[in-house]
């Protein structure tokens, strides 16, 4: 029997090339579609990342000041914690006892960018006169932000 009378065209193996050109703009369509959310995104987790690591590092400056006994001499019972952008216009943190640096201390991603200055003292008898500290985090783009807010008398820290 013959293919050809039932509308088969052929028996033939593999495509031509024809078939692999239309699949191959399919796929590279679908590619660029998606892409820009992808980028989105990613930049969007990005941020929230950096907003988390900068609460967990308040969050320690907190706690190491709390459990400061002031034993061996230790008269600097202050913590300071600083997060500026540097010279490069990256956010940098770190911590202060006295004259040392200290941990918690690092540097956010380079496509993050901080307004302001956030500059808070932590001590074991002092938790504030009811201030509330913030800093606002954004992409260089400035389509997304989050802030990261510090409430000193009841020590709670949230990224919104």
């Amino acid at each position: 029997m013959d293919g050809r009378k039932y509308g088969v065209l052929s028996c033939r193996p593999g495509f031509l090339l024809a078939e692999a050109l239309v699949i191959l703009f399919l796929v590279s369509l679908a590619g660029a579609l998606i892409f820009p959310s992808i980028r989105s995104w990613q930049e969007e987790k990005e941020l929230d990342l950096a907003a988390e690591t900068l609460a967990a590092a308040i969050r320690q400056v907190q706690v190491l000041s709390r459990n400061d006994t002031g034993r061996y001499g230790n008269t600097a019972n202050e913590y300071y914690f600083f997060c500026l952008p540097d010279d490069r216009g990256e956010v940098i943190y770190y911590t202060r006892r006295g004259v040392s640096r200290m941990e918690p201390e690092g540097k956010l991603p380079a496509s993050i960018c901080l307004s302001g200055r956030l500059e808070l003292a932590f001590r074991k008898d002092f938790a504030g006169d009811g201030e509330t500290y913030s800093a606002v985090l954004t992409t260089r783009d400035g389509k997304y932000k989050r802030q990261v807010t510090v409430a000193m008398y009841t020590g709670r820290v949230r990224v919104n």
